[in-house]
């Protein structure tokens, strides 16, 4: 698979996340941020739970990529998620992004990242096997223990309403500007294998 810097669709595979669950987060930023300084806050309606990035593929390439997730798609029936409980990459103790992560249904995202993962592996694409689904809340521009909070951050164990149905999977295009990223659906796959029951 040819990627092309600079010429490239800078991209990656998500689930998206609907406005309302998106704005139940942000009190918990709000709160989060008269605790933690220093730290560069995902904007409401950038939330996405990312299943593969991408980085910068050739244009002329795009189409059998969006080809490839069409097809983890078909294979697929809905699920639910729901989210709460709040950590940080690499750790507490040294943090580097803080995230919310999934507390229902998490085997389903992760089950759903190998599947997008093996297909996109014949496009020539390296598979990741480090997959830990979460959603980013911020990104800490200077070092900060966080251990001493964990009683501040096990307030968001649950987030109550912060449940997703996910039923399509969509490959996005991200576009880097000094504001933030500016997020656009390339195309949306919807799931099509009928749930059993």
């Amino acid at each position: 698979m040819s990627t092309v810097k600079g010429n490239g669709v800078r991209c990656f595979v998500a689930i998206e996340i609907p406005k309302p669950v998106q704005a139940l987060l942000k009190p918990v930023q709000t709160h989060l941020h008269s605790e933690i300084r220093k730290v560069s806050w995902t904007k409401s309606g950038n939330f996405h739970l990312t299943l593969k990035f991408l980085g910068d593929v050739d244009a002329e390439a795009m189409g059998a990529v969006s080809e490839a997730v069409e097809n983890v798609a078909t294979t697929q029936t809905s699920f639910s998620i729901e989210f709460g409980g709040i950590g940080a990459f690499p750790t507490l103790a040294r943090p580097r992004v803080i995230w919310v992560g999934i507390k229902h249904g998490a085997a389903s995202v992760s089950h759903l990242a190998k599947a997008v993962n093996l297909e996109l592996k014949r496009l020539g694409f390296p598979t990741d096997n480090r997959f830990h689904p979460h959603l980013t809340l911020g990104r800490l521009r200077s070092p900060m223990n966080l251990q001493p909070l964990k009683n501040v951050l096990r307030k968001y164990d649950t987030i109550d309403g912060a449940t997703v149905s996910v039923d399509e999977i969509t490959v996005m295009q991200s576009q880097l500007h000094p504001n933030g990223a500016i997020y656009t659906p390339l195309n949306v796959c919807h799931f099509s294998a009928r749930n059993r029951g």
